[in-house]
């Protein structure tokens, strides 16, 4: 018995989920809407909202919000009189109630007023745990049978055979079908109907052991209403979603009065009232049959074992992987490499003092250390609560330490202890470009910024068609840019970055991630993302470092409000560019090599990809000023629109 221990210890580990996951959350849920829809030509609305409606919008937003805590996740109603009245609409996810809520709301209306549909009197905007809906016209909202504006959005991974993707679907049909009838005519533990439901079902094929679903409708519909709804939703699913011989493994329709989603992975809040459709009797030789022998060992286990026995032969195994990793970095790509034990990175922050801390990040702190060889470092704290996970992370270190480059920031090594997991970088004395450009210290001159967008520049070429594999970093911004003490930039932060595979072109996720105002607009409305989509952000990038203006809110002509890359295509196509530039300036610049920076970032921004020229060609334009560039096109309207000059 005691040879087959370490046996039993290893199937054990191996068999059960490290990092563990809270059950029902969902890991790629970002607080960044799915889908913003602003309409500017509904009926009954001007292309703006006056700044009588924006007072109402905001008095609207803050009642509904707190109306939902009451109500079950859900609140309607209208605020001030014809022609500046605002009806609106609020739902919150029925596993995502009470203070988390009323929070979520609250937010979402202030950014859509304020960023995502700025002075549109007509917005839609869907996040994943709640949506909101306003508009001046009461009628689009009175009609309880209008599900308009629908988003749908589908999971890259897939079942493939057409017996095995038909098995699929016709697993998911009946999933959402059974769900519906739940939420439509099922029990309501109050008076007031939830209309929502949760649901299971067995599948077991190609690696997808259960199909997790959820629908809802906002409450005030009549049963009868909630299952139409649905209904029309759900007969969607197979054009929306795949074809007779693929199909994706999860997928979401969202409407303004129903939705639904189903994964293959449980990303909702399970109670007794989750259906289980099609699953395995539980007797023990089935049992036994579906788990095997992994989950019998488990069982044994347990009861031989401590659980701080478990935990001790975890960090073990752990920390076996990581010298693993760390010896195939060093003999793969850079020497320099280490793996830190936590006191050390503890005694080189002074235990993560406050007086060393850098800033803060979406991943957590990050705070100046110094080691015994008098090196400065900066140490990446993640927080425990972090939406970058333990695969984010490890993504991170395989691709920052495999790359080598003056323009990257240099991954020094990492620490991983108990639930700590922690990047060392190279420090970087001269802070970020964010702080550079838009802080409040003096600012750089032309000679200097033209070195950073060069630098910059470079650094993008690298990773798109040097490198050892070509990556698309996702996440261009002046903050991600670091400057070293001779003032050269340094792109930094791939926590999100992906890796594009050989004669792939673009590739689609299930959700776009990045920071709004740097996110190209096919990237932002499909989710699909290319090295085009980070030349779209070095543009943006560009036009932020020649005016000093940040790229969303910054700027406004004759009483209106402009998107940064527009409004610099307007003054350029009126050959009025000094408008554009840093007033900080002065006259100390090149007139001419400024108008051709623009250009190129012109160039760069623009509405398709295929428009777009590569880094390759940016880098060209640059350093040949010979070069004649190509003219660019006038940018749509992604993301946000011209609006009033009313502040919000």
């Amino acid at each position: 018995m005691l040879d087959l221990l370490p046996l039993l210890l290893l199937l054990v580990l191996t068999t059960s989920p490290w990092p563990p996951t809270a059950s029902g959350q969902d890991s790629s849920a970002t607080v960044s809407p799915l889908n913003i829809h602003c309409n500017t030509t509904a009926a009954g609305n001007s292309t703006a909202a006056s700044s009588a409606y924006l007072s109402n919008l905001r008095a609207l937003g803050d009642a509904l919000s707190r109306r939902a805590f009451s109500g079950a996740g859900f609140a309607s109603g209208s605020y001030g009189t014809a022609p500046d009245e605002v009806h609106g609409l609020a739902l919150c996810r029925g596993d995502f109630t009470g203070g988390n809520c009323t929070d979520g709301l609250a937010s979402a209306f202030r950014d859509a007023a304020a960023q995502f549909c700025p002075n549109a009197a007509d917005a839609t905007v869907y996040y994943d745990q709640y949506m909101i809906r306003y508009t001046g016209d009461g009628r689009l909202l009175s009609d309880l049978r209008n599900n308009e504006p629908l988003w749908s959005g589908k999971n890259m991974n897939e079942v493939a055979g057409t017996g095995a993707a038909a098995r699929f679907m016709d697993k998911a049909t009946e999933l959402m079908n059974k769900a519906a009838d739940l939420a439509a005519f099922g029990p309501s533990s109050s008076s007031t109907p939830s209309r929502y439901a949760t649901g299971e079902t067995w599948f077991d094929e190609q690696g997808v052991s259960i199909v997790y679903g959820l629908v809802q409708c906002t409450p005030d519909l009549t049963g009868e209403q909630c299952r139409s709804c649905l209904a029309g939703i759900v007969a969607q699913m197979p054009k929306l979603f795949g074809s007779a011989s693929s199909r994706p493994v999860g997928g979401r329709i969202l409407g303004v009065r129903c939705n639904l989603r189903y994964e293959k992975d449980v990303f909702f809040k399970e109670t007794n009232a989750t259906l289980k459709l099609n699953m395995p009797k539980k007797g023990m030789s089935t049992m036994l049959m579906i788990f095997g022998v992994p989950c019998l060992v488990l069982i044994i286990s347990v009861v031989l074992l401590r659980p701080h026995i478990v935990r001790q032969i975890r960090e073990l195994l752990l920390q076996r992987d990581l010298v693993v990793l760390e010896r195939e970095i060093v003999s793969e790509s850079d020497e320099r490499f280490s793996l830190f034990k936590f006191s050390k990175i503890k005694s080189a922050t002074g235990n993560f003092s406050e007086q060393n801390k850098l800033g803060e990040g979406g991943f957590g702190p990050v705070y100046k250390g110094r080691l015994t060889t008098n090196q400065d470092i900066a140490v990446k704290r993640l927080s425990p609560n972090s939406i970058q996970g333990f695969k984010e992370f490890k993504n991170e270190i395989k691709l920052i330490a495999c790359l080598r480059h003056r323009n990257l920031v240099r991954l020094l090594g990492c620490c991983i202890k108990s639930k700590e997991r922690i990047l060392v970088y190279e420090y970087m004395p001269n802070g970020s470009l964010d702080d550079l450009i838009f802080g409040e210290e003096a600012k750089p001159n032309w000679p200097v910024r033209r070195h950073i967008i060069e630098g910059v520049a470079e650094g993008l070429l690298y990773i798109h068609d040097y490198a050892h594999e070509r990556i698309v970093h996702r996440d261009l911004k002046p903050s991600n840019i670091l400057l070293d003490h001779e003032m050269n930039p340094k792109i930094s932060d791939f926590g999100i970055a992906k890796i594009c595979l050989p004669n792939v072109i673009e590739s689609k996720t299930t959700t776009a991630m990045g920071t709004f105002g740097y996110i190209a607009p096919e990237y932002y409305s499909q989710s699909v993302y290319s090295t085009r989509s980070d030349v779209f952000s070095f543009g943006i990038l560009v036009l932020e470092i020649i005016s000093g203006k940040r790229a969303v809110g910054s700027y406004k002509l004759s009483g209106r409000s402009f998107e940064l890359r527009r409004y610099a295509w307007q003054l350029w196509k009126e050959e009025r560019c000094d408008e554009l530039v840093d007033p900080s300036l002065g006259e100390d610049y090149q007139e001419m090599d400024i108008i051709r920076c623009i250009q190129a970032a012109l160039l760069c921004v623009q509405d398709s990809a295929e428009d777009r020229p590569t880094m390759h060609d940016v880098t060209t334009m640059l350093s040949n000023r010979n070069r004649r560039l190509l003219v660019p096109a006038q940018p749509g309207s992604f993301n946000i629109d011209i609006g009033d000059s009313e502040e919000i």
